[in-house]
């Protein structure tokens, strides 16, 4: 159960394709851009796929700026510097939290001989740790593609419990192999752009980002997070369950906990992966808790998908619109291509907006809803 204790996003970084700053990315988004390209990279795959792909010249420069020597560290630890720069909270502080999210980490260090130890992912919540010089351990979630958004739910739980005054979450997962790989052994990623929810959608695209936040019970801002629920529908180890009821459940349960009415969501952020089972599953979630009238879109069709990253990435993305009452496009949707009664957004929407419900679903029949609000 959640509590009425405000909890607020007081300050938010992000490196990704469309660039460095949530404020860059956003005007990206604004402009109709896309970070996703058509590319031939033998470090991630033999042949040409759509990827997401940061620009190589910022991973260069933080190498050199933060001595690492691994894309997921360099493109961490610059996006703690930004957050850290931006926080007005002493990110130091004893009642500050660390949170990392990431499903992979360093993964590409399986292909060295010798195993090191910044292939664990404690190792690199220890360098957010060092480099924000926190006395207090770092907590890591990874739980398949939900770790974003359970990595900001569980922050607020442990904030209104009053153990912080503060939490730092950040998001991180990378192109590589063995991520590559994986998906296109399960015949799950498309040979074009992704389209999600559009019934010729052919699979998902992967991405790679970094986004941070700061989640404060002490400091108010125009963005609140109310709260949200996380399920499991044990339905299989890479499907999602064929009903929804799952992630409804999650979605409801949010909802009644904070007291929000159905008809007082303006927008939906889906996942919204463009795979056949995951984009059906959650249009019938969305049917299942009467929200068959409300605005959706997806990320992931700009993006790509992000792993662990994307449940922070897009928050921060829904916490802007929310801020500029600018309810985004669903890129690469022409075509309904799901069964359930659901709304896609295909045009920039500019109206008063205050609350938003942000969904995520992973492997294992993981799910997560998060529920935003902005200030009237």
């Amino acid at each position: 159960m959640q509590t009425s204790t405000p909890t607020y996003l007081i300050a938010s970084s992000l490196v990704t394709p469309l660039g460095a700053g949530t404020e860059e990315n956003f005007n990206q988004l604004l402009l109709g851009k896309s970070g996703i390209q058509m590319m031939q990279d033998e470090r991630f795959f033999s042949s040409s796929l759509p990827l997401a792909k940061i620009d190589e010249g910022i991973i260069e420069d933080a190498k050199k700026q933060f001595n690492t020597c691994t894309r997921f560290d360099s493109i961490l630890l610059k996006c703690v510097d930004d957050i850290e720069q931006k926080s007005i909270v002493e990110l130091s502080s004893k009642d500050v939290l660390i949170i990392l999210s990431t499903t992979k980490g360093n993964i590409e260090l399986l292909k060295e001989k010798n195993e090191s130890e910044k292939l664990l992912l404690s190792y690199s919540a220890r360098l957010i740790q060092q480099k924000l010089n926190n006395p207090n351990a770092p907590l890591v979630v990874s739980n398949a593609c939900i770790s974003g958004l359970s990595a900001i739910i569980i922050a607020k739980r442990l904030l209104i419990s009053k153990q912080y005054k503060h939490a730092v979450i950040i998001g991180c997962d990378v192109l590589s192999n063995f991520v590559i790989s994986g998906f296109n052994s399960f015949h799950a990623i498309s040979n074009e752009p992704c389209k999600p929810f559009d019934k010729n959608r052919k699979g998902i695209t992967l991405g790679e980002a970094c986004a941070a936040m700061v989640l404060s019970t002490e400091i108010k801002s125009e963005i609140s997070v109310l709260g949200g629920y996380i399920s499991n529908d044990a339905n299989h180890i890479s499907g999602p369950s064929k009903t929804g009821e799952e992630l409804s459940y999650c979605i409801n349960a949010s909802m009644k906990d904070v007291a929000v009415k159905f008809g007082d969501i303006d927008f939906i952020s889906a996942h919204g992966t463009a795979t056949e089972y995951n984009d059906e599953m959650e249009s019938k979630a969305f049917e299942h808790s009467q929200l068959s009238n409300v605005p959706v879109f997806s990320l992931k069709a700009v993006y790509g998908h992000t792993l662990g990253a994307s449940g922070i990435l897009e928050t921060i993305i829904s916490a802007e619109c929310l801020k500029q009452h600018i309810i985004l496009p669903s890129v690469g949707f022409a075509e309904k291509g799901v069964s359930g009664d659901i709304r896609i957004n295909k045009s920039f929407v500019n109206k008063p907006l205050y609350y938003c419900l942000k969904t995520a679903s992973g492997f294992g029949g993981c799910n997560a809803a998060l529920i935003l609000r902005h200030k009237k």
